[in-house]
């Protein structure tokens, strides 16, 4: 498997080179964000760290373009900041994980290993009766095999972990399902972020789903427990 690095400094690219190298994987790098839309094409990587402040383009950017152009590997971004603010705007670009500079190289292998196992699972193709599943709740209409959501006659423009979580939600029409077991659907158990992602998640969910995104009547809060979907008004 290859890991593609795209950092303006050297000093990344030698730790994360040796560490990836070291693990037994390929080693490709980029400068910037916009040498990365190159370097996905001509190295095809299994994996992507990004990032975030470059010259020329910076990873969010770069990673929303990715996404645009059909891009589905794991993207795990690094960043000096590690506010929620900064993380949301990366999950909102399409990005899979987020690790704030420093790090310990330790974690960040373990954020790459986490996130390549999830990749090699999803590309393995639905294994259960489960998996290709559609299901139909209101307007709406999920079809888990082709990861296909429909809201009337109008298909709806979800990113797979978007996909994932509505997925959720449409199963257990009426229930309240915990931050916990939404980052599960999303992520797997072994995720090693944290569940106010999922926050993310939602506000651009109801984007997509709400008929007025600001007065959501689908996709409901439960205050301190998480969220539910609401049969009849979606």
């Amino acid at each position: 498997m290859k890991i593609l690095l795209v950092d303006d400094e050297p000093a990344i690219r030698r730790l994360v080179s040796s560490l990836v190298v070291d693990a037994g994987y390929e080693f490709a790098y980029a400068e910037d964000g916009l040498a990365a839309l190159k370097a996905v094409e001509c190295e095809r990587p299994d994996l992507v760290i990004m990032d975030v402040m470059m010259p020329r383009m910076d990873g969010f950017a770069s990673c929303a373009e990715l996404r645009r152009r059909g891009c589905t590997v794991p993207i795990i971004f690094l960043s000096a900041k590690g506010d929620i603010v900064d993380k949301g705007v990366g999950f909102q670009a399409g990005g899979d994980d987020y690790l704030v500079k420093p790090f310990d190289p330790r974690e960040l292998l373990m954020h790459i290993e986490a996130q390549l196992r999830r990749a090699t699972m999803a590309s393995s193709g639905p294994s259960t009766a489960a998996a290709t599943e559609t299901l139909r709740v209101g307007r709406l209409s999920l079809d888990a095999g082709q990861h296909i959501a429909m809201k009337d006659s109008t298909r709806l423009a979800l990113t797979p972990k978007e996909f994932k979580i509505l997925f959720a939600l449409a199963s257990n029409p009426g229930l309240v399902l915990s931050k916990e077991q939404l980052v599960e659907a999303a992520w797997g158990r072994e995720f090693v972020g944290e569940t106010t992602s999922i926050t993310v998640f939602i506000k651009k969910l109801r984007e997509k789903v709400e008929d007025d995104p600001s007065d959501p009547r689908a996709i409901l809060t439960v205050w301190g427990i998480g969220y539910r979907l609401d049969p009849e008004a979606c």
